[in-house]
C-alpha cells in the first residue's frame, strides 16, 4: 500500500468546535495549546511520506524543511496527524511567518494508524500517550504538542499571556472522528479566522496593488458580506494579490450583503486569506480586522463565520415539571429540527418567551438584544414606529448554535415577523389566526378553518395551516414580492370582515367580553413588526406541544394538538417533510376584493 493510499482510509480529518469557555468538567480533559499554521497529515510507508492539508492538498513543495525532516520517521507504516508551523523568536507560532518561510516545525498531536492498526476507535487519552512514547526523541524538526497540566482557564490565561491563539480541549475518552465533534473544542484568546476573498479595492498609490479586500463567508447554503480589511499586507503580498485577483474579475458580485460601491473590483470566489480582528459587530462586520495571509489549504466552501459552542448552564434543570422535560431536552429538540427552523427564520426578526424557571413560574418577553447576547449573534436593527426607542435590536436565528442558545435563555416560544431583513416593508404570507372562544377547544378552530380553506380555494388563492401549538389554528397565504403591510392587512381584514357577517360563530371583535363564545378571527397580526409564532416552536403548557403545520387533510374533528409535541416532532419530519416549506413557494399575487 502507498502512503497516499493509506491517508484515503482515515480523511476527512477530525475538526475542532469553537467554544467561548473550557468546559466546566475539566477532569474529563485535555488541554493543549493551539498552533497558529496549516493542519497536516502524513503517512510514511516503508520510508515514503506523503504529507497532505486537510482538503488533500499535497504540502510537500510548500514546506520541504518539513518534508525531509518527516524522511527521519524510522516506522514501517503510521500517519500521524498535526500541524505545520513556523515559530517567532520568543518560539510561539505565527501564521504571518508561514508567508516567509523561516523556523519551520511538524507538529505532532494524533497518531491515527500505526503498522497495520487503525488507532481511531482507541480514545484520546491512549493515543496522546502512544505519540508521546513514539516521539520521545523526535527528529529535528519534528515536535511534540504541548500539553498543559492545569485547569482550562489557567491554560487559556497562559496562552493569552504568551501570545499563542488559544487551547485546545480534547475529550479524554473521545475517539477520533472524521467530522468536526463537540469532543475537541478549540478556545480562542484572539479572534481570527478565515474568509473568501470577494473583491478588492485599487491602492491609491499605484495601480499594481491592492488597497484593501472585500470579504465574505458561507452562511445558509449562499456567501455573506463580511466587510474589508485594509491592514497586515507587506509591499509584496499587496502586488502578489493584485496579481492573482486581476485573472478572476468579474462584472457584479451576486454575495449578499455587499455594498454598492462604484470603487470595488469583485472578484469570483476562488481565493481564502487568514484574517484577525477584534469581534464582529452587531451587522456581521468585521471589527479592527488585520490580514494574516493566504490559505491555500481551506476551500471556499469550508469557510463559514465561526460561532461558539454554547454551553448549557444547568442542563437538568426542569423546564416542564410534570413532563420531567429540561433544558438539554429543549437544546436537543431544536438541534433535531434545526433544518426547517432555520430555513423558516432565516433573516426574519424574532421576540422571545423565556421561562427561566419552567412553565409553572411567570415568563418574560424578550425583544431588544442587549449585553446578554454574545457577540457572535447575528442582530438586525429594525426602526420602530414609535416615538420612545427609534430601532430595536432583534436577534436573527440563522445557525444551530443560535438556536442552543435559545435553548441555554430557557426560551421555549419563538414569535416571527412575516417579513426578512432587509426587505422589512414586504411580508412573505398573509395570515388568518383562528383563535378560539374562552372554554372553547380547537374544535371550534377546525370548524372554522374548514370555512377559510372553502373561501380561500374559492379565490384561488393558496393555503398553509398549522396548529399554534394549543388550542388555535393558523391559517397562511403565501404572497408575491411587492406587497405592503398595510396592503396584507387590508386585504385580510377584508376577507375577515365578509366572512364573520356570514358566519354567525365566527367574530372580528377584539374585545374578549364581546365575543359572546365566539371564534375570534384574527386579521390584526398582519402589519409592521407584527409576530406569530413560529412553526416547530415549543408552547409553555403541559405536554411540550409544538406549532405544527399540517396538511389540509389532518384537520378533521380527530384532530389532537397536543399529539404534535417535542418528543413527536422529529419523527414526523422524517416522515413528512417540513409542510410549512410551501408557504415560501410560489407566492401569489392578491385578487381585487368586490
Amino acid at each position: 500500500m502507498t502512503p497516499k493510499q493509506l491517508l484515503k482510509k482515515i480523511f476527512p480529518p477530525m475538526l475542532a468546535t469553537l467554544a467561548d469557555a473550557p468546559p466546566r468538567d475539566a477532569e474529563n480533559w485535555t488541554y493543549e495549546l493551539k498552533y497558529d499554521g496549516f493542519r497536516a497529515l502524513v503517512a510514511i510507508v516503508n520510508g515514503d511520506v506523503v504529507m497532505q492539508s486537510r482538503n488533500e492538498l499535497d504540502l510537500a513543495p510548500r514546506f520541504p524543511q518539513t518534508y525531509k525532516a518527516l524522511h527521519k520517521i524510522k516506522s514501517k507504516e503510521i500517519i500521524i496527524d498535526g500541524e505545520v508551523v513556523v515559530l517567532d523568536d520568543q518560539g510561539a507560532p505565527r501564521f504571518q511567518l508561514l508567508q516567509q518561510g523561516g523556523n519551520e516545525r511538524m507538529v505532532i498531536f494524533d497518531v491515527l494508524w500505526l503498522d497495520g492498526e487503525d488507532l481511531r476507535g482507541k480514545p484520546y487519552i491512549e493515543r496522546r500517550a502512544l505519540v508521546e512514547k513514539l516521539f520521545r526523541k523526535p527528529p529535528a524538526g519534528i515536535i511534540v504538542a504541548q500539553t498543559l497540566k492545569m485547569s482550562g482557564e489557567k491554560a487559556l490565561q497562559l496562552a493569552a499571556k504568551e501570545k499563542w491563539e488559544g487551547i485546545i480541549a480534547k475529550h479524554n475518552s473521545s475517539v477520533y472522528e472524521n467530522r468536526r465533534s463537540k469532543e475537541w473544542l478549540k478556545i480562542k484568546t484572539l479572534n481570527q479566522q478565515e474568509f473568501v476573498i470577494i473583491g478588492y479595492q485599487a491602492s491609491s498609490a499605484t495601480d499594481r496593488e491592492i488597497g484593501s479586500l472585500h470579504l465574505a463567508v458561507n452562511e445558509g447554503g449562499q456567501l455573506v458580506y463580511s466587510g474589508k480589511v485594509g491592514t497586515g499586507f507587506s509591499a509584496k503580498m499587496r502586488g502578489t494579490l493584485r496579481e492573482m485577483l486581476a485573472k478572476d474579475v468579474i462584472d457584479k458580485t451576486d454575495v449578499k450583503g455587499a455594498p454598492r460601491d462604484r470603487n470595488a473590483i469583485w472578484v469570483k470566489p476562488r481565493l481564502v486569506g487568514e484574517v484577525a480582528f477584534s469581534e464582529w459587530t452587531g451587522d456581521h462586520r468585521l471589527r479592527h480586522p488585520s490580514f494574516l495571509g493566504l490559505r491555500e489549504d481551506k476551500g471556499v466552501k469550508e469557510v463559514v463565520h465561526e460561532k461558539p459552542a454554547v454551553t448549557l448552564t444547568n442542563p437538568d434543570r426542569l423546564l416542564y415539571p410534570r413532563d420531567g422535560i429540561t433544558k438539554q431536552h429543549i437544546a436537543d429538540y431544536y438541534e433535531a429540527v434545526a433544518e426547517p427552523m432555520l430555513r423558516t427564520l432565516r433573516d426574519r426578526p424574532l421576540s422571545l418567551e423565556h421561562w427561566n424557571q419552567g412553565i409553572d413560574k411567570p415568563s418574560w418577553f424578550h425583544q431588544h438584544i442587549g449585553k446578554e447576547g454574545p457577540e457572535w449573534l447575528t442582530i438586525v436593527e429594525t426602526p420602530t414606529r414609535v416615538a420612545s426607542r427609534k430601532t430595536v435590536r432583534h436577534l436573527i436565528v440563522d445557525s444551530k448554535e443560535a438556536l442552543r442558545w435559545l435553548a441555554q435563555m430557557s426560551i421555549l416560544t419563538v414569535h416571527m415577523w412575516s417579513s426578512r431583513a432587509p426587505q422589512l416593508e414586504e411580508p412573505d404570507w398573509i395570515l388568518f389566526d383562528l383563535d378560539p372562544a374562552k372554554g372553547k377547544g380547537i374544535e371550534q378552530a377546525i370548524e372554522a378553518a374548514g370555512v377559510m380553506r372553502r373561501l380561500l380555494e374559492n379565490l384561488e388563492l393558496p393555503s398553509v395551516p398549522k396548529t399554534s401549538g394549543k388550542r388555535g389554528i393558523h391559517v397562511f397565504v403565501p404572497l408575491a414580492p411587492g406587497y405592503s403591510h398595510e396592503e396584507a392587512a387590508e386585504f385580510a381584514c377584508a376577507i375577515a370582515e365578509a366572512v364573520t357577517k356570514k358566519v354567525p360563530t365566527m367574530t372580528v371583535e377584539r374585545s374578549i367580553a364581546k365575543r359572546r363564545g365566539r371564534l375570534y378571527l384574527d386579521c390584526m397580526q398582519n402589519g409592521y413588526g407584527k409576530t406569530v409564532v413560529a412553526p416547530y416552536s415549543p408552547r409553555a403548557i403541559n405536554g411540550a406541544p409544538v406549532s405544527a403545520p399540517l396538511k389540509w387533510s389532518e384537520i378533521t374533528p380527530k384532530l389532537d394538538p397536543l399529539k404534535f409535541n417535542i418528543k413527536t416532532m422529529p419523527n414526523r419530519l422524517a416522515k413528512v417533510g417540513d409542510l410549512f416549506a410551501d408557504v415560501f413557494q410560489d407566492g401569489v399575487k392578491l385578487p381585487k376584493l368586490k
